[in-house]
């Protein structure tokens, strides 16, 4: 199996489009998600060349790149899926929460379940959210999308997406729980 990291969107509500990079106790997000996903298949990061922080982050960490023409986030998965092949488990760069004990249970999900895809979305509330943790058996393709189920499951904190620095100052409190170290000011976006 290899492992799509989707790391090409434009980081406009938090202000910064090289969001993957942002640094949570001293570590870029990307890193949590990649150690949530140690052993489990060969990493690809797929990004725009617009994102040349990205691109060199990934080179010197020996990280396969994987560039799309960065159109919009359908049109970018089905161009990194050509290039990289499946069964490819896809995984966005910005929750750095996820555990590798979530995505296993993910994967034990779907393995019952035979659509070339299986998307995870999450129950918060009355709401329905879309998580962008993804499993692509195939390539199968029909009026130009891949068929697909989708998994539910209850929304859990390990589903935090980074997408405000509210966000950011949340998921930094529970990783310095999670680790018990001191937390850091939240003062700068950058890497």
């Amino acid at each position: 199996m290899k492992v799509l990291i989707m790391a090409g969107g434009r980081g406009s509500r938090i202000g910064d489009p090289s969001k993957p990079l942002i640094k949570i106790l001293g570590k870029p997000m990307i890193e949590y998600v990649i150690d949530a996903i140690n052993g489990l298949g060969e990493v690809n990061i797929a990004t725009t060349k617009d994102h040349e922080r990205i691109i060199q982050w990934a080179r010197s960490n020996n990280y396969t790149i994987v560039l799309t023409s960065g159109r919009d986030y359908p049109n970018d998965l089905i161009e990194a899926l050509r290039l990289t092949g499946t069964p490819t488990l896809v995984l966005p760069s910005d929750m750095p929460l996820l555990s590798k004990e979530f995505i296993t249970k993910f994967l034990r999900a779907v393995a019952h379940i035979r659509t070339p895809m299986v998307t995870l979305a999450a129950v918060r509330g009355c709401e329905i959210e879309y998580t962008g943790i993804s499993y692509i058996r195939d390539l199968t393709m029909s009026n130009g999308v891949i068929p697909w189920s989708t998994l539910t499951t209850a929304w859990t904190m390990e589903l935090i997406n980074i997408n405000t620095r509210e966000d950011l100052e949340e998921a930094t409190k529970l990783i310095q729980r999670r680790t018990q170290q001191p937390i850091r000011s939240v003062n700068s976006l950058t890497a």
